[in-house]
């Protein structure tokens, strides 16, 4: 009679490998990590106010936020309850060795592969790193991340010079595309012209003029 054997027993103790979002924010290049500022009067008054730039009142200015978004590694320590294994490759490619923890619920709780479970906390978040650092070169997290980097060495007054160059440019870039097309259709000699053009610039220059717009800042003022 065959033996199945696993690497873990029911009331072992083993940390889970996972990974979870967290706020970041690059150095603010107003304070100077002071997160605060000084302001003198005509009078030689002198004040201090909360750096707005780093501050958590910050928030209308999206595009000039400092703030992005990482994956972090945790090891969470939980105990063996119940032990699954299938013999059967699985198409999913889950475990063929799975387990129930106590903490999570035995019977109808969450199920760990037992790739992701450790004997130590270390080892545990060795893995959990790995996961992490793979999450962060992920698409949507490395576009954040490479959005809010472009941003954060701008000081707060030519942040805004910067940001309304951007937007004048994709203004103009619309302007630019949508009157050309005008021009075609004055020009054109019949409906079938008229619809060719339109086509071209719904083929060509439109998706790429609507990414231009949704990208536009659309903060408000400090």
């Amino acid at each position: 009679m065959a033996t199945l054997e696993t690497k873990y027993s029911v009331g072992d103790t083993v940390y889970y490998a996972a990974t979870v979002q967290t706020r970041k924010q690059h150095p603010c290049p107003d304070c100077k990590g002071e997160r605060k500022w000084k302001a003198v009067s005509p009078a030689g008054g002198e004040y201090e106010f909360t750096c707005p730039r780093c501050s958590a009142f910050h928030r209308q200015e999206r595009e000039l936020s400092l703030e992005y978004t990482a994956h972090a590694p945790v090891a969470s320590k939980m105990t063996i309850g119940s032990i699954k294994v299938d013999t059967h490759p699985s198409w999913s490619g889950s475990s063929p060795v799975q387990y129930m923890c106590v903490e999570t619920g035995v019977g109808g709780g969450s199920v760990y592969d037992e790739a992701r479970l450790f004997p130590t906390e270390a080892e545990a978040l060795v893995a959990a790193q790995v996961m992490a650092s793979q999450q962060n070169k992920g698409e949507w997290i490395a576009s954040l991340y490479s959005r809010s980097l472009e941003v954060s060495d701008w000081q707060l007054e030519s942040g805004k010079v910067n940001l309304a160059k951007e937007a004048k440019k994709r203004a103009e870039s619309l302007i630019w595309n949508i009157g050309y097309l005008f021009e075609q259709i004055e020009e054109a000699d019949d409906k079938d012209a008229i619809l060719e053009h339109v086509q071209f610039y719904r083929d060509y220059d439109w998706q790429r003029d609507k990414d231009k717009l949704a990208s536009q800042p659309t903060g408000g003022a400090v």
